[in-house]
């Protein structure tokens, strides 16, 4: 069975899922799911897609403590194990996505890429129905904002983030594609944060804070978003509903899924 290492927030074990169901679509077997690091998370995530694995299907557990340990994995890259496959440039096209997955048999990165993805329609919809049953139907706001602080980073050089000049930038091409925007809704790890980066916006700003699906539900059906350099961030774009979505570019962001499609990045 080919296993994909799953790891990280909920936002990266979209990631993982979305690429493990695509390898499990593109070799007609299973992938297996390795979530055996969550023991020892060093920022205290937890698996929380079980429910989406299974009802996406091609998808099962696993455990594999020890190829999934951070230092195994260095090793095991180092020595260049052809069926150990450590993320690196992103397939071309569908085709290489294919030879990629019959290559490997235990897949460890985070794939913040659509590339990583095969059949982009039906995984949005796979994903987007799990995320509409974990939060029923809320407000459609005209402008929804997510920011994501970084502050619990343990390294203070992956700390940043857009500034405020991003915000302003983003909020023009907003209102000249569709005209002018009421209120903005934030959403955000630490609201108080954000709304000091977020900086003078000429509209008012108001927040919504819940749970975190809560919060995806509010992303995912606003009528447009400004997102920051996070996967939390971008799968509300990528499944929501969004006229438009902007995405900032990489500049000096260290956490950074590379921008889908649709997104316009400033």
């Amino acid at each position: 069975m080919k296993t994909v290492k799953v790891q990280g927030g909920l936002g990266n074990q979209l990631f993982c899922l979305a690429f493990a169901w695509s390898i499990a679509r593109l070799t007609g077997e299973a992938a297996g799911l390795d979530v055996a690091g969550y023991g020892a998370d060093r920022y205290g995530h937890r698996f929380a897609l079980a429910d989406l694995a299974e009802r996406m299907g091609g998808l099962a557990m696993t455990s594999h403590p020890v190829l999934g340990h951070r230092l195994v994995g260095a090793v095991l890259r180092r020595l260049a194990m052809t069926a150990y496959v450590g993320e690196s440039a992103a397939p071309r096209d569908l085709a290489a996505l294919a030879r990629l997955a019959a290559r490997g048999a235990y897949f460890d990165g985070y794939w913040q890429d659509e590339a990583y993805m095969a059949d982009l329609q039906s995984l949005r919809s796979l994903v987007r129905a799990f995320l509409d049953d974990q939060a029923p139907a809320t407000a459609r706001y005209d402008l929804v904002v997510h920011y994501r602080t970084y502050q619990e980073e343990i390294r203070p050089s992956r700390r940043a983030t857009p500034d405020g000049a991003y915000f302003h930038r983003a909020l023009a091409e907003i209102e000249r594609r569709q005209g002018p925007v009421g209120e903005i809704v934030l959403v955000s790890d630490d609201v108080a944060v954000a709304m000091e980066r977020l900086g003078d916006l000429p509209r008012p700003v108001t927040s919504v804070s819940g749970l975190v699906y809560a919060d995806m539900g509010v992303m995912i059906r606003a009528r447009n978003l400004i997102l920051t350099n996070s996967s939390f961030s971008w799968w509300g774009g990528f499944c929501g509903d969004a006229q438009t979505v902007i995405y900032p570019v990489r500049g000096d962001l260290y956490h950074y899924p590379a921008p889908a499609r649709r997104f316009v990045c400033l």
